[in-house]
């Protein structure tokens, strides 16, 4: 007990005395002593009332329990009509009255804080039991409603147990007899991936737009139901019940599976995990004539956002790294189960239609062969094939492969030796046909320039018996002309006088001599006659010797 109430007690028994003592004393005393009677009855009751105030300060929520008064009922651990123990009620800020010590305690905790970056889970300690079946208390509309213990143990709609309803960042006045608060992460779904949320709480859905995956009847069905949601989360941050809704992350990215040998000391990056050196992790095929030889392939794939519930609901999380017996090695469910499998059937099935050359030399078809089986085998399971692209064809791995592919270079070289051969013999024939057509070609220019010489020579003829032709009608209509002009002067004066007219004609273009060169001696022609004689052969003799000189 306080000291305060004890004063209390001790003024209160020297108000008694002072009363017992005013009824014995005169009327001054008595005047006097009820004057101080009624200070001490001031007093009293202000001591008293003073010893049931309760402070709590703006960072602090006061719990009460209460000693004195009915026992609880039988399961309960919090009252909420005056019972013994702690109350439901919890005291705020500031001055609280009427708490006598000797009935109550009061206890001063500190208020939750809820950081950022977190959810408060809520326990209640105490409430209505939960229906069989449900193993969350149903969620309520606001936070403050859920924590104020009156509503929640009065009403009767409390339920002990996990709350589905969970404390967002802030502060809280939190009875700590009544509920107990767990921090925990908020969900955080990054780019690049999408949540699955597989609700432990809520209502069973019986619509019609349930789904049913896989032979184990897994269902899918709306946002708000209990089962895996048919919508996934998308990237963001969310306040969900860690333990109400369990939350499947998967890879809405581009994913590489690479099925190859490993021969190198460190594993490259976008190899599947745990390579080691020297691994071989291709796949093995048999082609249609019996060869038995490894395929290096890589396959591209993604998981589009909406069919990621598909694929929990049929593999659980796809992304988990499980140990796989047949591989003895750790791969991913989804890799395992789905994935391996498809490429290691394609590959197959397309060797077994091929022969071991064929399949090395339609690379390309066999590429285009597997892409269209892997993403026929995956499709129904809602995965987007981009491609499989086929790497090293390990023929030569093998001693058979090896021979076979010997005897199909030695075919090979023989055959480009032949194409070769081949070749160079077309080049010699082509360069005797170039020698021979140049030479051809020189022959034709020189005939070309003979026949040319010899046309030109025709044609120069030609005009030289033209021009000949013309002269001698030239000379000829001269000479008819002169013959005609001499006719008729030789009718005139004689032919003795034309003669003679002639060769004055000559003299006196100095075409002939006068000098006398030529002796003409007797004769019956007379003088005339001797001396035209020996002008006619004056002429003839100069004519003579002029010949030689022209030449």
């Amino acid at each position: 007990m306080s000291a305060l109430v004890i004063g209390s007690f001790l003024l209160f028994g020297g108000l008694i005395a002072l009363v017992v003592r005013a009824a014995s004393g005169s009327p001054a005393q008595r005047a006097t002593l009820g004057s101080a009677g009624l200070a001490a009855i001031l007093l009293g009751a202000a001591a008293f009332i003073i010893a049931s105030a309760v402070y709590v300060s703006s960072d602090q929520t006061g719990i009460v329990v209460r000693t004195l008064g009915a026992e609880l009922p039988a399961g309960h651990i919090v009252a909420v009509a005056g019972q013994k123990g702690p109350q439901a009620k919890v005291l705020g800020p500031g001055w609280h009255f009427g708490y006598w010590p000797w009935s109550y305690e009061v206890e001063k905790v500190g208020t939750v804080m809820v950081p950022n970056g977190q959810i408060g889970v809520v326990t209640a300690l105490d409430g209505q039991v939960l229906p069989g079946g449900t193993v969350f208390a149903p969620a309520w509309k606001s936070a403050d409603d859920m924590l104020d213990g009156t509503k929640f143990l009065a009403g009767g709609i409390g339920f002990r147990g996990p709350q589905l309803s969970v404390l967002t960042p802030g502060n809280y006045r939190i009875n700590p007899r009544l509920f107990k608060v767990e921090m925990k992460p908020v969900t955080l779904v990054a780019a690049g991936e999408v949540a699955v949320v597989k609700a432990n709480a809520g209502e069973s859905y019986t619509g019609p737009e349930k789904v049913t995956v896989g032979t184990a009847g897994v269902e899918l069905v709306p946002q708000g139901f209990r089962g895996i949601w048919r919508q996934p989360l998308l990237p963001g941050a969310y306040n969900l019940h860690p333990d109400a809704f369990q939350v499947v992350k998967v890879k809405t990215t581009q994913r590489v599976y690479t099925y190859q040998r490993v021969d190198r000391a460190a594993p490259l990056p976008g190899d599947r995990k745990a390579h080691q050196a020297n691994s071989d992790y291709s796949i093995s095929v048999r082609s249609k004539d019996g060869f038995t030889f490894p395929v290096d392939v890589r396959l591209s794939l993604s998981v589009a956002a909406e069919n990621a519930p598909y694929l929990v609901a049929l593999l659980g999380d796809p992304d988990r790294v499980m140990k796989d017996e047949q591989e003895d090695e750790e791969l991913e469910i989804l890799e395992a189960r789905l994935v391996l499998p498809t490429a290691r059937a394609a590959l197959r099935n397309v060797a077994e239609t091929l022969g071991a050359l064929e399949y090395v030399a339609r690379r390309s078809h066999v590429e285009t062969m597997t892409s269209t089986l892997v993403e026929s085998g995956l499709r129904p399971h809602n995965l987007t094939v981009h491609g499989a692209f086929i790497g090293a064809i390990g023929l030569d791995s093998t001693d058979a492969g090896q021979k076979l592919l010997l005897t199909q270079t030695d075919k090979e070289v023989a055959s480009n030796q032949r194409a070769t051969y081949q070749q160079q013999q077309q080049a010699e024939v082509a360069r005797q046909q170039f020698i021979r057509s140049r030479e051809e070609a020189d022959q034709q220019k020189q005939l070309v320039e003979a026949e040319f010489a010899v046309k030109t020579s025709i044609e120069r003829a030609k005009a030289q018996i033209e021009s000949a032709k013309g002269e001698a009608e030239q000379i000829r209509i001269t000479a008819e002309a002169r013959k005609q002009s001499y006719d008729l002067l030789a009718s005139a004066i004689g032919k003795e006088g034309v003669t003679l007219l002639e060769s004055l004609r000559l003299v006196k273009e100095g075409q002939i001599r006068i000098t006398p060169e030529v002796l003409v001696q007797g004769g019956s022609g007379g003088t005339e006659s001797g001396m035209s004689d020996a002008l006619t052969a004056t002429i003839l003799r100069q004519q003579l010797t002029a010949k030689p000189a022209a030449k």
